[in-house]
């Protein structure tokens, strides 16, 4: 399987909001068979605790400052003895966090098929959904990639936004999300990601509460403050579900 390299035309107005949101491009095929063996090789128990003995020193892993503001959210809104559910995961971290904070289970929900590798996570895929509802949410950059095909998924340039939609159906009434999703102005990185700015940010939490912010900075929603190649930057939400 491979990715899709370019917008098609019949969709490109869509995706760039009629002009709100500029479109660049840079390519990721993370659906491919090599790909997947690499990104499934991260799961394994070995790993986990590896994850967990870092957490437990508040390390950060691959989104940098994210990961303190998630560890300042968690000391907030604590997740002990709650279901977590994570949206997307190609590396064990966050379910690591969350277990190291106390949480009950942790589902993770992905494209990809995983397997697993602790007695208090699962994995699932979006169609084995069975209509349960869950304690609270992570979604560390997931949903900014729905709809962009990169893992996958189908061309949709409203996937972010019908993912959180979705997301509401899954968590309790009242219950939270921590999201962390590239920030700046608006924009699609195709098929990489999306940047969320002053028109796409309020879209994107349509319909949901927001309650607390972690990492927020002056202008974050229009600043060019994400590279391509660079670590993004990700502040952390934290959301209810209304």
């Amino acid at each position: 399987m491979k990715a899709p390299e370019n917008i098609p035309y019949s969709m490109f107005t869509k995706y760039g909001m009629s002009g709100d949101a500029k479109i660049e491009y840079a390519y990721r095929n993370d659906c491919g068979d090599e790909t997947q063996q690499l990104i499934n090789a991260n799961f394994t128990e070995e790993i986990f605790n590896q994850s967990v003995e870092r957490i437990k020193n508040k390390e950060q892993n691959y989104y940098g400052m994210t990961d303190t503001w998630m560890y300042e959210a968690l000391e907030k809104y604590p997740v002990e003895d709650k279901h977590v559910v994570i949206f997307g995961s190609t590396h064990p971290w966050y379910e690591a966090m969350a277990i190291t904070h106390g949480a009950s289970k942790c589902t993770v929900v992905e494209y990809s098929k995983r397997e697993s590798f602790h007695e208090k996570i699962e994995y699932i895929q979006p169609h084995e959904g069975d209509g349960k509802k869950y304690d609270i949410c992570f979604s560390v950059s997931s949903f900014e990639h729905d709809g962009l095909g990169r893992y996958g998924d189908p061309l949709d340039p409203d996937g972010d936004l019908k993912a959180m939609e979705n997301a509401k159906t899954i968590i309790h009434k009242g219950g939270l999300m921590l999201l962390s999703v590239p920030t700046g102005y608006d924009k699609v990185v195709f098929n990489l990601h999306r940047i969320y700015g002053e028109k796409r940010m309020p879209m994107l939490l349509n319909k949901w509460e927001k309650i607390d912010l972690f990492g927020e900075v002056p202008n974050m929603l229009s600043n060019d403050v994400n590279g391509v190649n660079g670590s993004p930057y990700q502040p952390v939400y934290v959301v209810k579900n209304t």
